[in-house]
């Protein structure tokens, strides 16, 4: 038996064109965000600011084309980034089938049925139909599921970028690392060969009789300590190349090769306004997000208790005459009378669920203004630090030139040269560790502004006061 699709029209379209109908009955409720915190009108380590968009692609701004390889195949082999997106695409998905909630539902029912009547004949019978159902959200409550879905889908677009930015940041971080503890390798060894240099001139000495056998187990201490040194700077090289090997997916190949030297210190970072952070952040876009669909899951609990209203309809044929055709529409109305409290309760949960969300988005925003000042401070802090650090080594250094001379005149004692050498290897190392945090913090001003380390457009912007400004008090 077969079915034309014109005997059909009539009724569906009936159907339909009372769904449109009383839709447009049904409250919309508007999501208005708000704040229960202050947004601070300048950043303090500033004496004043003005609006300027921040500069994307920070990556770049390490000019090293090894990092940028880098990243960018984190950005296509990284599982924990794949995972990101899988569930970027489930909440997209829920968003579009929560949409369709609001349609009607329309199935095809057929049956066939064989069997002997009374004079033996066999007779075959065909009833075919189209059932019709339809939700009418006169109180919002399909609306407000509709919505809550569509606003954690984009909140969870939200958090994938967050993901992305993270994920950079750590490769960069990573590769900071791996060449931090390659030149702090260096001056191990470099260590390693003054104390060996050291020790076999003492070595001579002894042989001599001009000095005490004592300096002798003195000096292989000191070579014990510098190898001590070469080995956990080795370990944290290789250490260093896995973790970058994991994270963009090259593990275990064994065959990455990123030690291309500490980069200088990009230039100075417009850092905009506080309230702009609001806008860029996408953390913070995913938290204002989560408010707005919390919102609107308390607007569905509300709509839960009132009265639900649907409309049925049933087109059936039988046999294969079109005079045959039935249809029927039928309206239900179900009222809750007595739940013991669990609507009610219901939306109580919603609402707290709410202000939980509001508070979790003023929490991150703080947090954001602080990550952003404190990175601001600290960049101003270790620029000093490094300056008075390596001046301290350049000092030393010459220091350590001129008693190794009065060593090998034997004007000075052994321990009055280790004395010296052994603190310009520390202000030596210092400077180094300031400067490999120099890098990271920079970094972490990046990820705290919110800016992509993808390169983009640039903008027509106002001019900024940037980072080479910032006055501070020795």
């Amino acid at each position: 038996m077969s079915f034309k699709s014109s005997e059909f029209v009539g009724p569906v379209a009936k159907v339909a064109a009372l769904s449109v109908m009383l839709s447009a009955c049904a409250p919309i409720g508007q999501y208005i965000a708000s704040r229960d915190f202050n947004v601070p009108t300048h950043w303090a380590a500033f004496g004043q600011s003005e609006p300027r968009l921040v500069d994307h692609g920070w990556v770049a701004s390490f000019r090293s084309g090894v990092l940028n390889q880098l990243v960018a195949d984190a950005m296509t082999s990284n599982r924990d980034l794949r995972a990101a997106a899988a569930r970027l695409s489930e909440a997209q998905a829920i968003a579009r089938q929560s949409g369709t909630a609001a349609l009607p539902t329309v199935a095809l029912d057929a049956n066939v049925g064989a069997g002997r009547d009374g004079d033996g004949d066999t007779r075959v019978g065909a009833v075919g139909g189209l059932g019709v159902a339809w939700e009418v959200d006169i109180w919002g409550r399909v609306q407000g599921q509709r919505m809550t879905a569509g606003y954690e889908a984009v909140a969870a677009e939200a958090i994938f970028n967050a993901a992305r930015q993270s994920l950079a940041a750590a490769v960069t971080l990573a590769w900071i690392d791996v060449n931090g503890n390659a030149r702090a390798l260096e001056i191990a060894r470099q260590e390693l060969a003054a104390r060996q240099a050291l020790l076999n001139s003492i070595a001579q000495r002894i042989e001599a009789q001009e000095t005490l056998a004592v300096e002798g187990n003195s000096a292989r201490a000191d070579v014990a300590r510098a190898r001590d040194r070469v080995v956990a700077s080795e370990a944290a090289v290789a250490n260093g190349l896995r973790m970058l090997e994991v994270l963009t997916g090259r593990y275990p190949s064994g065959r990455l090769n990123a030690v291309t030297g500490l980069p200088a210190l990009p230039g100075s970072v417009p850092v905009g306004l506080p309230a702009q952070i609001l806008e860029r952040r996408p953390d913070i876009i995913a938290a204002e997000r989560r408010i707005a669909a919390a919102f609107h899951r308390r607007g569905q609990a509300k709509a839960a208790q009132m009265p639900a209203v649907s409309l049925s309809g049933n087109i059936t044929q039988r046999g294969g005459d079109p005079s045959g055709l039935v249809w029927s529409l039928v309206g239900n109305i179900l009222a809750p009378i007595f739940d013991g409290g669990r609507r009610a309760e219901e939306v109580n949960i919603r609402t707290a669920q709410q202000a939980e969300a509001l508070a979790l988005y003023g929490a991150q925003a703080l947090t954001a203004f602080r990550e952003v000042e404190t990175a601001i401070a600290d960049e101003a802090a270790l620029r000093r630090r490094l300056s008075h650090l390596t001046t301290a080594a350049n000092e030393l250094e010459q220091a350590v030139t001129t008693e190794r001379q009065r060593f090998e005149a034997g004007e000075l004692e052994a321990f009055r040269l280790n004395d010296v050498r052994v603190r310009y290897f520390a202000a030596l190392r210092d400077a180094h560790d300031v400067r490999v945090a120099l890098l990271r913090n920079r970094v972490g001003l990046h990820l705290a502004l919110g800016g992509s380390f993808v390169t983009e457009a640039p903008a027509t912007v106002a001019p900024q006061q940037d980072m080479a400004n910032v006055s501070h008090t020795e």
